[in-house]
């Protein structure tokens, strides 16, 4: 799936490429996708972990101190895999950053787009249709193409980017 914003690139003018993890295996191919376009464009990989608002509610005698621990501990478990993430990138000879924000989703994944001047934002996807997508609303990249500042280039992970047509060049398919 691709969306588009109302400013468009030419093809090898990506600068920029945003690519948001969550570091499942699905966000994991949207990385591998965007490192590929990242090292055939010079670009830079920018990797983003939104920390979502975690709303527990517990007496506060209960369990207070241990939901702030936990808290902590999960936000340092994240800044470690973006670490990692970020790590096994420069190894493979793409220029990377990778930062952290709180909030929901698409809407920071957007804010950050537009804040840092990203040409193109790259995604998986897990794909949802018919009944389960119902049950559950649209996705993350749905909502994202509906608030980027810049095209939006969503990969379904469960199937191999030779599926679609438009996959054997995604430089093309995003410009």
């Amino acid at each position: 799936m691709i969306g588009r914003s109302p400013r468009r690139r030419r093809t090898g003018e990506y600068r920029r490429i945003l690519c948001p993890t969550d570091f499942s295996s699905v966000a994991d191919v949207g990385v591998e996708r965007a490192a590929g376009l990242a090292a055939r464009t010079g670009a830079t990989l920018l990797l983003l972990h939104v920390y979502p608002p975690v709303t527990i509610y517990t007496p506060p005698e209960v369990a207070g101190a241990a939901l702030i621990r936990s808290d902590e501990a999960w936000r340092a478990e994240a800044e470690r895999e973006l670490g990692r993430a970020r790590d096994r990138l420069r190894l493979q000879g793409v220029a990377s950053h990778a930062l952290m924000v709180d909030g929901y989703p698409p809407d920071q994944i957007a804010r950050v787009a537009r804040r840092l001047r990203c040409d193109l934002i790259v995604l998986a996807t897990r794909g949802r249709t018919g009944l389960l997508r119902l049950l559950l609303g649209s996705s993350v990249a749905e909502r994202l193409i509906r608030r980027a500042p810049c095209p939006v280039l969503a990969y379904r992970a469960s199937q191999p980017p030779e599926v679609h047509g438009c996959m054997r060049d995604p430089l093309k398919a995003a410009a």
